[in-house]
């Protein structure tokens, strides 16, 4: 379902970034969606190059990392996804306006982890 629409978000991505007029929401909005639709579809490499490349663009937005603490959980890598979503948890002020942060506890993503003590204090601690 969702890897037929992560080359046409990336398409449009491509545009938007040869386009100075656009803006860096609708930049952030399509890279999200981008990254997202190759990670649900199983293409953890793609959604992970495309996360690297707009935050190396736009370090300060939040859900960039939030996005590779999701793609590090689905490689197993607690200390990856728990560095990600530190790093999430502290731009969070740097949401787009009517946007909010995601609730790791409920997320799919880390369900992995949930069971994990050391996780689960972490995910207090955000």
């Amino acid at each position: 379902m969702y890897g037929p629409a992560a080359p046409v978000y990336e398409k449009a991505l491509v545009k938007l970034n040869e386009d100075s007029s656009s803006t860096k929401t609708m930049k952030r909005v399509i890279t999200d969606q981008a990254g997202m639709s190759y990670g649900m579809s199983g293409n953890i490499s793609k959604a992970r190059a495309i996360f690297e490349k707009a935050i190396a663009a736009d370090p300060d937005y939040p859900l960039f990392y939030y996005n590779l603490a999701c793609v590090s959980a689905g490689r197993n890598d607690l200390n990856k996804t728990m560095e990600f979503l530190r790093k999430a948890f502290s731009y969070k002020a740097n949401v787009i306006p009517g946007e909010s942060m995601p609730d790791p506890q409920t997320d799919d993503s880390f369900k992995p982890f949930m069971g994990d003590q050391r996780f689960r204090t972490f995910l207090n601690s955000l």
